[in-house]
């Protein structure tokens, strides 16, 4: 497996590279990491003493055009998996995985640069590997309207959410001027997260309670393409003492987040699979999301849901969702979503979708 997103803090595609590598090798699965020399030591400490991990340097740029492919000529593999699709020259079979198609989808979402970038990087995966494993069938469904001849080539893999997080630290482990009780939204501060519709919900309920009654809201996430708009609206609101930007949070910080938070509030213009999502109704918290995409695909009926872009809606769902607490979310709908969306299960269905190539060889 490619690993250097695993070297950075367990949130998004290195959970997913972490938690499905730990699942292949509890399947019976020899799982080797592959990385670049300067992210080594953290690789280790994240896997502990047990997995094969192999690196190589980058040398100024022809690391990555010859040196795994010359690794993978004296390693024993059978597949070479790429957990965010940036692709390096293997002899084994390539898959990689697909998050989300948004790139696709909107425009102005991401920088013009980016988003190019986004969709070369999709096109080889699509023109290049043996395999490719989606998130979600909405990703699955939108890849094929852009890219149909890779039917043929697709696994729908949903992702795991029964990952346990660290230990939450206490009410004082908050960050400055955070109080316990806040509205929580996770996610990089940009355009496809549309936080401009939850500050401004959050506006509205400010006035429906009164500004000292109202528990504030707090967006954990660094700033991503035009993050200054969104900043610049929390002003214009005069929302400056009830809006609280963190900024990008490891594993530690989201996890107090999570546990001192009344309810969570999920705005996006689309998800592949909204792994926050699942993570805040694990940690029991009621969820107020725009109904779209993927959450409502995999998470209908474990979130109060809102019309997508409006702050009206998103204000009426974000009230009951604070009204309901902790712990509310229906139990059978919930240990339905859980069983289904665990990572063995994730393991299994790409543990197919390699054998798919190898000729039941393994993974």
């Amino acid at each position: 497996m490619n690993a250097a997103v695993m070297a950075h803090p367990l949130t998004g595609v290195a959970r997913y590279a972490f938690e499905l590598g730990r699942a292949l090798s509890g399947l019976g699965h020899e799982v080797e990491y592959w990385t670049w020399n300067r992210f080594r030591s953290s690789l280790r400490e994240r896997l502990g003493p047990g997995p094969v991990v192999r690196t190589f340097p980058h040398i100024h740029g022809i690391g990555p055009a010859v040196m795994p492919w010359l690794t993978s000529m004296t390693a024993r593999i059978d597949v070479h998996h790429f957990p965010n699709g940036d692709l390096l020259p293997s002899r084994a079979p390539r898959t990689a995985m697909i998050h989300d198609m948004a790139p696709f989808l909107f425009d102005g979402i991401l920088d013009p640069g980016m988003s190019d970038f986004y969709r070369r990087r999709t096109a080889r995966v699509v023109r290049e590997c043996a395999a490719i494993t989606v998130n979600s069938m909405t990703t699955l469904d939108h890849l094929l309207e852009v890219f149909p001849e890779a039917r043929s080539r697709c696994h729908p893999t949903p992702l795991g959410c029964d990952h346990e997080l660290v230990p939450p630290g206490g009410p004082d482990d908050l960050p400055p001027g955070v109080i316990p009780g806040y509205l929580l939204s996770v996610g990089t501060v940009e355009p496809r997260k549309d936080y401009a519709t939850a500050i401004r919900a959050s506006k509205l309920l400010s006035e429906r309670f009164g500004a000292s009654s109202f528990p504030g809201l707090v967006i954990a996430g660094g700033d991503g393409y035009r993050a200054q708009e969104t900043r610049a609206l929390v002003h214009e609101l005069g929302m400056g003492g009830m809006v609280h930007f963190t900024g990008y949070v490891g594993e530690d910080a989201l996890s107090t987040l999570y546990a001192h938070a009344s309810a969570y509030i999920h705005s996006s213009l689309h998800e592949g699979f909204g792994l926050t999502v699942a993570e805040a109704i694990r940690q029991g918290l009621p969820v107020a999301a725009a109904r779209n995409s993927a959450i409502v695909e995999l998470f209908d009926g474990l979130f109060v849901g809102f019309e997508t872009g409006s702050a009206e809606s998103a204000a009426e769902a974000a009230a009951v969702a604070l009204a309901m607490g902790r712990g509310s979310t229906p139990v059978d709908r919930e240990c339905h979503a859980m069983k289904v969306l665990t990572w063995e299960n994730c393991a299994r269905l790409t543990e197919g979708a390699f054998r798919e190539i190898t000729g039941g060889t393994g993974a």
